[in-house]
C-alpha cells in the first residue's frame, strides 16, 4: 500500500513540474493536519524524496514549484498555506542534497528567517539533508546563515544538533563550533535588545544544543558549556542552565562540577 502511495504522490509532483501543480497542493493541503497540534512530517519528507529524484532536466521546474509554495504568504495566518512553504523549505534542501545548486541554496537560506515557524523548522531540517549527504556543502552554507541574523543561526545551530549526524566525528566537532558561534552572536546583541521575538527563538534553540553538541564531542563541547555557565550574562547563564538538565549529559557529570557550582552561586 505504501509503495502505491508513493506513485501515487510522484505523478503529482510530475504533474507539478509540468504546470499542473493544484492536485498536488490539494492532496498536501488536505494531508497536512493542519489546522492542528502536529503537521504531517512524514508527508513533507516524501514529497522532498520527490524532489530529491528529479532528474536533472527538470530541476528548474521544481525550484519554480517550491518558490511558488515559499512564496505564497498571505500576509495573515494561513496553516495550509504554511504548510507548502514549510515542505518546499525541506524539499530545496533535499535538492540541495544531491549536488551543489545555487538557486536551491538561496531558496533554502530564504526560508531560514521565515516569519513562519514551520517554515524555519523545516528549512533546519532540510539542512540536515544536505550534512547527511555532503557535510563540507551544507557546512558552507550554515556559515553563512551564522553572520545573517538570528534566525538563520538559529537554524544554523538546529540543524547542527542532531545526534544521528554527529556520529561523525569531524562533524561533531564542527557542529561545536556552530552553535558557540551562534551563542556568540545572541551575547552580542545589547542587553536591551534581547527580547525581541527573533533573538528569544535563538536563545530558545541554544537551551537544547549546545548539550547535543556537547555530547558529541565533549572535549570541545564542555568546554563552551562551562564558559557559558561562569559567564556574567544572564543570558548565556540561562544557556548553561537549560542545557545542564538534559540527561545527555549525566556520563559527564564530574567534569560539569565547575559550571554547576557557578550556577549554584548565582
Amino acid at each position: 500500500m505504501a509503495r502505491t502511495a508513493d506513485s501515487e504522490l510522484t505523478a503529482l509532483w510530475l504533474d507539478a513540474l509540468d504546470g499542473r501543480a493544484a492536485a498536488l497542493e490539494q492532496r498536501l493541503a488536505s494531508d497536512s493536519h493542519l489546522p492542528g497540534p502536529r503537521a504531517n512530517l512524514e508527508l513533507a519528507h516524501r514529497v522532498a524524496d520527490c524532489a530529491a529524484s528529479t532528474a536533472a532536466d527538470r530541476r528548474a521546474d521544481a525550484l519554480r514549484v517550491l518558490e511558488h509554495w515559499l512564496r505564497d504568504d498571505p500576509g495573515e495566518e494561513d496553516a495550509r498555506r504554511e504548510y507548502l512553504a514549510a515542505v518546499a523549505a525541506l524539499s530545496a534542501g533535499a535538492l540541495l542534497s544531491v549536488e551543489p545548486d545555487a538557486s536551491a541554496a538561496a531558496l533554502l537560506t530564504e526560508a531560514t528567517p521565515d516569519r513562519r515557524w514551520r517554515v524555519r523548522e523545516l528549512a533546519a531540517t532540510g539542512m540536515q539533508r544536505v550534512l547527511a549527504a555532503d557535510p563540507e556543502r551544507g557546512l558552507r552554507l550554515i556559515r553563512t546563515w551564522l553572520t545573517a541574523g538570528p534566525l538563520p543561526a538559529r537554524a544554523a545551530a538546529a540543524a547542527v544538533a542532531e545526534p544521528p549526524l554527529l556520529r561523525d566525528p569531524g562533524l561533531a566537532r564542527s557542529a561545536v563550533h556552530v552553535v558557540e558561534q551562534a551563542a556568540d552572536l545572541l551575547l552580542a546583541v545589547p542587553a536591551a535588545d534581547r527580547r525581541a521575538t527573533d533573538t528569544r527563538v535563538l536563545r530558545q534553540a541554544l537551551g537544547y544544543a549546545v548539550s547535543v553538541v556537547a555530547a558529541a564531542d565533549p572535549a570541545a563541547g564542555l568546554p563552551l558549556l562551562e564558559r557559558l555557565a561562569t559567564s556574567t550574562d544572564p543570558d548565556a547563564r540561562w544557556i548553561a542552565r537549560e542545557n545542564l538538565t538534559k540527561s545527555r549529559l549525566a556520563p559527564f557529570a564530574d567534569r560539569l562540577a565547575v559550571a554547576r557550582d557557578a550556577l549554584s552561586r548565582a
